[in-house]
């Protein structure tokens, strides 16, 4: 086990990131997959999240598990194996960390280069397959770090539409707490109608996500290229953000990660 005690490094990492090139989610040593759940969902969906870690030159990951609302900076690591190229883990929460009935993200750190990939899922409402979507762990340094300003920020682009509930979430990959400026922009870039510029806190590795975030925060009516943007406001800290589209009949969804428009 290891607690996060390799904060200064990563902190560094973090920095290095305000002014390096954008880079290929490739082989890396450190990273997130934003979102990992146990948990149910909207029209009796229950989302688990399988994961698969392919490695060249790494035997062993760290692997912590930040459930969503809480300070994490405690958290112990489990250790895997890397005894294969792919290793892979059924309902990770569950039978990694023994939790149910909850989610948050996973941060990971390997003693070599690694790739890492998940499916959250659910069963199909009529029991004939399953809907799903997947997730690529993101690197540390792809991370969105407080004073980078609007080329650092991250975007996701999304439709609000009767038929699909917009959640979109965003992560705290850093040690301290901070404030999160959430804006949605029309594809004209103006603010949408509607309480569309709010703020969030997060604690120190702590997530959020915001289930129904159109039909909460965009007045009605369907609208095409919505823009959400997330930006810290206040501490020192780096964040990652995602957002998911979950079609409201079957659950079959899609998932965005934010992107930084400059590097």
């Amino acid at each position: 086990m290891m607690k996060k005690l390799l904060l200064p490094v990563m902190m560094l990492v973090l920095t290095a990131a305000m002014t390096a090139p954008a880079q290929a989610t490739g082989g890396h040593l450190e990273g997130y997959v934003p979102v990992v759940a146990n948990t149910p969902g909207r029209n009796t969906s229950f989302w688990t999240t399988d994961l698969w870690i392919y490695q060249q030159g790494a035997s062993v990951i760290h692997l912590w598990f930040n459930p969503a609302g809480q300070d994490n900076t405690a958290q112990e690591s489990v250790v895997v194996p890397l005894t294969d190229p792919v290793v892979h883990l059924t309902d990770i929460v569950k039978t990694v960390f023994g939790r149910s009935g909850t989610a948050g993200s996973l941060h990971y750190l390997a003693d070599g280069p690694v790739v890492v990939l998940s499916r959250t899922w659910t069963a199909a409402p009529d029991g004939d397959g399953t809907y799903g979507q997947t997730i690529p762990g993101v690197p540390i340094g792809r991370a969105s770090v407080a004073g980078t300003g609007q080329a650092g920020a991250l975007r996701m682009i999304v439709d609000k539409t009767p038929d699909v509930r917009v959640n979109a979430g965003v992560v705290n990959v850093s040690p301290v707490p901070v404030t999160v400026q959430i804006d949605i922009f029309t594809s004209e870039g103006n603010l949408a109608p509607g309480s569309s510029s709010f703020q969030i806190d997060l604690k120190a590795f702590d997530m959020t996500q915001i289930n129904k975030i159109l039909e909460k925060h965009v007045d009605a009516g369907t609208r095409k290229g919505l823009i959400i943007r997330a930006a810290i406001t206040s501490g020192e800290g780096a964040i990652m953000a995602y957002a998911t589209s979950v079609d409201w009949t079957t659950n079959d969804s899609s998932y965005e990660g934010g992107f930084r428009f400059g590097f």
